[in-house]
Parts: C-alpha cells; sequence; structure tokens
C-alpha cells in the first residue's frame, strides 16, 4: 500500500499528488526501499478514506466531499516537482522527533552515573523552569556499560536533568558520542540541547562544555566496557572486556585499562571484595586495544546485584570510566505459580488480576534502527539502567505485570535474564511472547531452546506463554494462498465429494479453474443465501487453528507443565469487526487450545457505546469455554498529531476519557486483566505513532492520572455475588447468519444490552453449537 495524506478545509480545493506524495505503509516483498516509489500505471485500487495512523482525527462522524477525481500525465514529464526538505536521519541528532520537552522544574548536573568526563563546578548545578524555557533532551539509548555488545558507538550522558524536588531522571541534555564504527567511525561528537547563552557564559554550563571539548580533543575513550551478560545465573561463566580508542592527532602514551567488580559477601559484618586487573599499554592514533578476562560468579557471595566497571587512566589522570550492573539469579526459592481457578488467575490463595503495560524500552522511541527496536533484548540494544528506570515507573503507575517479547536470535545475548530479575525484585509478572512464528507453523525446536536455555520452567515470574502476536486468517488472497487445499480436503472427508456438500448447502461452491476454492470474503461479512457454505467454512477454520494451537500448547506442556499457554487474538471475539481485508479467528475454535482468552481493543476506540460491546466479547468467551480468564492483551490509543509533531491536546484529552470509559466496561464485565499498549511516551518511527501511557520524561500524562485513579478500582472490583433474580438467557447461533458472530450479535444486541442496563442476570446459551 501507498499511502499519501492531505489536509482538508471546509473550502473546495485542488490537491495534486505526484507519485513521490504516496509513502511505502507496512511494505513487503522487499518494496518500498531506497529507490522504490509508487508506480500509478500499477495500481490495482484507489481508496480514499480516513486513516488514525497518518491524521489526527476528532471523534465522532466525519463528512468529505470529492470531485473531478481522476489521473493524468506529469506536466513537469520525468522531472519530480520540488518536495519539502526532508532532514537526514541522524542517531540523537536529527530529526527534531530524537528530542522531547521537559516539564517542571529541573535541575540540570553531571550525569550520574557518569563516564567521568563532566564534572560538577557547583554543588547546585542549573535550576530551570520548563514553564518559561523551552527545555527538550534526547531519547535515552543504550550506553557503553557492557562487553561484546556490538554497538557502532558509545552514548553516554554527560548532564543530565534531575526533577528539582524528587531528584528522579527527566533526560539527558548533553550527550558524547563516540563512532567506532562506519559511517562516522571516529567522529567524536557532543550534543547540547539547551539553547541558553548560559551554556557560553562563564558558570557551570560553560564548565561542562569546556571539559566536554577537551575530552574530545585528547580524543582517548572506554567504547565499551564490562560484562557480555547483564544477567546470568550462578553457575554460569561470563567473560569481561573493554574496549579502548584513540581518536586524538597524537599518540596515547601511559594507559591504564582497569577492570573491577564489588563482591557482597552472603554474612553482613563482611566486608565488600573487589576483584580486579589492570592492562597497561600505549595507542597510536586511529589504534584501538580489547582486553577480556573470564569470570565466575563465587559460591560464598551473595546472590543479586553487583557492579561491574572499567575505568581509564592516563597517568597521573583519571580520563574514563564506565560502571554497569550485573544481575546474579538464584532460582533456589520454592516457584509460586499464578494458576486458574473457576475461570480466574489465583496466586497465593487468593484471586489476582494481571493490570499490566506492554513494555518496550524508552530507548526505543524515536529510534531508526529498527533491528534495535525490534530485538531489544538483543546485543547492543539493552541497557539495564533503562530498563530499571523504566520499571520502576511502571511499578509507581500501579501495575503488577508486563508484557514483553524474546527472539530467538537474542537468546545467545542472555539478556531475558536480567529483564526478568529486575522484574522479579519489583513484584511484575511477565507475560512473555516467544518469538518467531506462530502455531501455524510452530518453530518448536527455537521455542524449546529459548524455553530451556532460559530455564523458564523453574521461573515464577513469568506467568504465561504468548505464542503468536495478532494472527488472523487475514484476507481473501492469504485464505485462498494458504487453505484452498487444506478446504478442499475437509469438505472431501465430510460430504465425500463436492458435489454432496453443494446439494446440503443448497448454494453453489465457489468454484476457480473448476477447482474448490475458498469462500469470498463478500460472502464472509454479508448475510445472503451462501450461508451454508460459509457455516462450513468456518467450522474448517476452528478445526485447523484449534489443532495447530493444541498441538503448539501440548508441545510446550511436555517441558513446561507450570505456565499458562495463549496469544493476543487481535480482532477475535469482536462483535462489531465486519472488513473485507481480515477475517478474525473465532473464539470457538480455540476453547480447547488456549489457557486464556486474550482479545485486543482497537475495535473499542471511541466513546462509551463503542467500547461497551467488549462486555459482550467477555460473555462471548465465556459462552466458548467458562473455565479461562478473559485478559485485554492490547488496549491503547495513539496521540500523535503529524501536524504539529507532537502529541495533540485534543487527542490527550480523548485517551483519558476512552480510557475511563475502558476501566468501566472492565470492571462491568468482571474481567480478569488488561495490558495496556505501550509503556513509554514519545515518536514510535516506523508506525508514526506515540501510544505511551507517560511523557518521556517520566512526568504524568492525562492518561497516566487515569491509570492511578482506575486501577485500584478495578483490582478491587470483585465478582458480582450470584444473582438471585431471574437471569435473562440468550441464545446465540453463529451459524444462522453468514456473518458469523458480528451477525449473531445484531440479532441478540437489544435484548442483551437491555438486561445488563437493568442490572439483571444475563447469560449466553447456545441455541446451536456452529458445525452442528
Amino acid at each position: 500500500r501507498w499511502i499519501a495524506s492531505i489536509d482538508l478545509t471546509t473550502d473546495w480545493q485542488w490537491y495534486a499528488l505526484p507519485p513521490e506524495a504516496f509513502k511505502a505503509w507496512e511494505p513487503k516483498g522487499g518494496r518500498g526501499g531506497a529507490g522504490d516509489h509508487f508506480h500509478p500505471a500499477d495500481a490495482a485500487r484507489f481508496t480514499v478514506g480516513l486513516a488514525l495512523s497518518h491524521n489526527t482525527l476528532a471523534q465522532g462522524d466525519h463528512e468529505f466531499w470529492l470531485a473531478d477525481l481522476g489521473a493524468g500525465t506529469n506536466p513537469f514529464g520525468e522531472d519530480a516537482p520540488p518536495s519539502a526538505f526532508t532532514p537526514p536521519v541522524i542517531e540523537s541528532f536529527s530529526p527534531g522527533w530524537q528530542t522531547y520537552p521537559l516539564h517542571g522544574k529541573v535541575r540540570l548536573q553531571p550525569s550520574k552515573p557518569g563516564g567521568g568526563i563532566v564534572a560538577p563546578l557547583s554543588r547546585d548545578g542549573m535550576v530551570l523552569d520548563a514553564a518559561r524555557v523551552e527545555l527538550r533532551a534526547l531519547h535515552p539509548r543504550p550506553k557503553g556499560g557492557g562487553w561484546n555488545q556490538e554497538r557502532p558507538w558509545r552514548w553516554q550522558p554527560l548532564v543530565t536533568a534531575y526533577d528539582v524536588s524528587t531528584g528522579e531522571h527527566r533526560g539527558a541534555v548533553g550527550v558524547l558520542m563516540v563512532h567506532g564504527q562506519a559511517p562516522y567511525r571516529g567522529g567524536i561528537w557532543g550534543l547540547f540541547t539547551p539553547a541558553l547563552a548560559s551554556l557560553v557564559s562563564p558558570g557551570d554550563g560553560w564548565s561542562w562544555l569546556r571539559q566536554t571539548v577537551v575530552a574530545m580533543h585528547r580524543g582517548v575513550f572506554l567504547l565499551e566496557g564490562g560484562s557480555d551478560h547483564y544477567g546470568v545465573f550462578e553457575d554460569q561463566e561470563l567473560q569481561l572486556g573493554a574496549r579502548v580508542v584513540n581518536f586524538g592527532r597524537t599518540a596515547a602514551t601511559n594507559l591504564t585499562l582497569g577492570l573491577f567488580t564489588n563482591y557482597q559477601p552472603r554474612v553482613s559484618w563482611q566486608r565488600a571484595t573487589m576483584v580486579s586487573r589492570e592492562w597497561q599499554f600505549g595507542l597510536e592514533p586511529g589504534a584501538e586495544q580489547s582486553v577480556t578476562t573470564p569470570f565466575r560468579w563465587l559460591p560464598d557471595y551473595r546472590l543479586g546485584e553487583a557492579l561491574i566497571m572499567a575505568s581509564l587512566q592516563q597517568s597521573p589522570n583519571d580520563i574514563d570510566r564506565l560502571s554497569t550492573p550485573i544481575t546474579v539469579y538464584s532460582l533456589r526459592e520454592v516457584p509460586k505459580f499464578v494458576t486458574i481457578r473457576n475461570g480466574h488467575f489465583e496466586l497465593f490463595g487468593a484471586r489476582w488480576k494481571p493490570h499490566g503495560v506492554n513494555y518496550l524500552p524508552s530507548s526505543g522511541v524515536g529510534l531508526a534502527n529498527q533491528n534495535w527496536f525490534e530485538h531489544w533484548l538483543g546485543r547492543g540494544a539493552y541497557d539495564p539502567e533503562v530498563i530499571q528506570r523504566d520499571l520502576e515507573h511502571i511499578r509507581n503507575m500501579g501495575f503488577n505485570a508486563v508484557s514483553a517479547f524474546i527472539y530467538h536470535q537474542s537468546l545467545e545475548a542472555g539478556h531475558l535474564t536480567d529483564f526478568l530479575a529486575r522484574c522479579k525484585r519489583l513484584g511484575l509478572k511477565v507475560n512473555l511472547s516467544l518469538r518467531p512464528g506462530t502455531p501455524m507453523d510452530f518453530r518448536w525446536a527455537d521455542m524449546k531452546e529459548l524455553i530451556e536455555h532460559f530455564r523458564l520452567a523453574e521461573n515464577d515470574t513469568v506467568f504465561a506463554y504468548d505464542l503468536a502476536w495478532e494472527p488472523s486468517h487475514f484476507d481473501e488472497n492469504y485464505q485462498r494462498r494458504h487453505y484452498n487445499g487444506l478446504w478442499r480436503d475437509w469438505v472431501e472427508t465430510h460430504y465425500a465429494g463436492r458435489d454432496a456438500a453443494v446439494k446440503a448447502w443448497n448454494h453453489a461452491a465457489p468454484i476457480i479453474s473448476d477447482q474448490l476454492v475458498t469462500p469470498p470474503m463478500a460472502w464472509l461479512i454479508k448475510d445472503g443465501p451462501w450461508r451454508r457454505v460459509v457455516a462450513d467454512y468456518r467450522h474448517f477454520l476452528d478445526e485447523l487453528v484449534g489443532e495447530r494451537y493444541a498441538e503448539a500448547r501440548r508441545l510446550i506442556r511436555s517441558i513446561d507443565p507450570n505456565h499458562l499457554v495463549s496469544f493476543r487474538m487481535q480482532l477475535a471475539g469482536d462483535p462489531t469487526h465486519l472488513q473485507p481485508g481480515l477475517l478474525p479467528y473465532d473464539f470457538y475454535g480455540l476453547r480447547d487450545a488456549v489457557d486464556i482468552w486474550e482479545p485486543e481493543a482497537y475495535g473499542r476506540i471511541g466513546n462509551w457505546e463503542r467500547v461497551r460491546p467488549g462486555h459482550f466479547t467477555a460473555a462471548y468467551a465465556h459462552l466458548c469455554e467458562q473455565a479461562k480468564p478473559v485478559v485485554w492483551a492490547e488496549m491503547g490509543y495513539s496521540v500523535w498529531d503529524p501536524r504539529i509533531g507532537a502529541p495533540g491536546e485534543d487527542k490527550l484529552d480523548f485517551a483519558a476519557r476512552y480510557y475511563t470509559d475502558f476501566y468501566r466496561m472492565l470492571r462491568e464485565s468482571d474481567a480478569d486483566g488488561v495490558f495496556f499498549w505501550w509503556y513509554p511516551g514519545g515518536y514510535r518511527v516506523n508506525e508514526r505513532s506515540d501510544y505511551g501511557v507517560i511523557n518521556p520524561d517520566g512526568t504524568d500524562r492525562s492518561v497516566t492520572e487515569i491509570l492511578r485513579r482506575e486501577g485500584p478500582r478495578f483490582l478491587s472490583a470483585s465478582k458480582r455475588a450470584p444473582v438471585v433474580r431471574p437471569v435473562t438467557v440468550i441464545g446465540i447461533d453463529r451459524d444462522a447468519d453468514a456473518r458469523g458472530l458480528p451477525g449473531a450479535y445484531e440479532a441478540v444486541k437489544d435484548a442483551y444490552w437491555q438486561a445488563v442496563e437493568s442490572d439483571a442476570g444475563v447469560e449466553l446459551k447456545w441455541k446451536r453449537r456452529p458445525g452442528d
């Protein structure tokens, strides 16, 4: 798909869209890269509409008029018309969405912990009020701590804004970048965001700039230093190491590089022990030196968190240092796993609700490196200090769980061990997605290796596995490409031939080139005389999905019987979804294949009338299988306004109302959990969105305030007492309408909502089970 957006007004206006105006959206098959562009002559379909991903839209109905729609040759010939300047994407430098605004009164001081490059001139630093002076900070990036992390540069905060009242971190306003790889190898950049005269006049700011320039001129730095793993088990060997570069113009002599590890003893009266090793050397201009040494945690020392330090000295001065924490994980404790009892989660003998957020680190905001964004638990992208700060914010907002994902390719990096240990210390349970693939093409060898490598079967911080990320039956082309043969086999098995099936259907079969094919999507989103064909097709899909997902769960349980298994089900269970471009799974087919119902809420974005059908989704899930909890795997709304390149006030206001209504639906439907999409505020590059539940500087958004207020109400809401009044029983027949669940909902919705609003008991029952 190639998408171009325009700004409409209340006046008629001409718009001309050259091919260059169209941008690739979710390109596939190698499309959309450098040099590729839209070819109008090859267009298959032209659609005009409203896209939340590309425009800022007020809620409610919209009406737009078109006239004289057409196409023509370019009057400029092959010459493209002048286009708006597009700033280059250079990490932490350009474009502007790599920065974010600060709020409130902040104190600018040398970063803690820093690299020893900038030292304080005064104790107080600079106190500034962001309400009076526009202040921006740089989105965090992984720093130089660690060994063999394969980062192209070292990103080192020099000056940081801290909240005046609380001392909390608000963001880096001064950063040093030392480039160790092409295209900028040898480049040393000092980046300062405040446009303040005080930075170039005597005082703290001038001192910071001067010290930065002196270090840049010297050119000798640690590129990285620490351990190859941030989290390990107590019997696991580590490699410690460091890399030193000389990007100055003269030889560097008398260099001493030291690696230090502090041990905390098991008994409190013993003193901490420092294990150290040092190397002496010199470096010619442009040269670099690496050192490494093995290290194993000794059994006579207490487990927990230690510190790995790399120090660089050019006699007699300390010129650079790096420190990074390392977590030692023990599975000695008797695990307490989350279980399911009477259709609800249970922990320590009481009902437990996951009230969480989908987690990706704040270092992925404004990040153009999509490999790092996607594989944040792999080498390079992971920084334990950023992760810890994020998780503390999450816990402070009242959350007790996070959803996170790991790819098999990140296995050797080992960072999941550190992440789970940090969640454990903060009391956060984890719904862990194992990637890549889905149970439809299950990569069992990869999934097995992830579980065994990280010893997840013994880890009670993880409470469930997520085996697929928003799968569906997609569109008509996808179904015919993947299901035609399977559908023909199903028909042969159930009817002993196509002719017998056509007789039973009392309707012509969908045929192409004398071959039975899957029904067209037009039959699946509109009721008609083909409903018996479609009912059988939905039954076929139920069996196909149910078998594949049940087998994946069986394989998982063969090595890990302690964790629940499910997946995020996208639009499954949405009673209002009818679109030709996507056919969701149905809960009924998954009733024997998963442990948790996990719908998503993107079909519920709007006012209360749009939100409340989530109540019916939960009721339908329990109709299909009462014993499974209902958890909303994703719920969120993007507040990014592309016109201003920032969150829009109208969108922030709507988000607060939407979240309030959604919490109401959670309580009234007795939902078992929710994971909001997602944690970090700021611009997501590949999606051009901002779903964050908190400002990038760690201050509250309006929606954060809703989370703090409504979260405790949701967690304390208990299941209603058994209804002693007569219960309204509503019959459901999914196959009575070719539209499936939306058709069934349309038939009963008036009676359903009348029963709900009268506060009477309401229960869904099958009039006829699907496939009967």
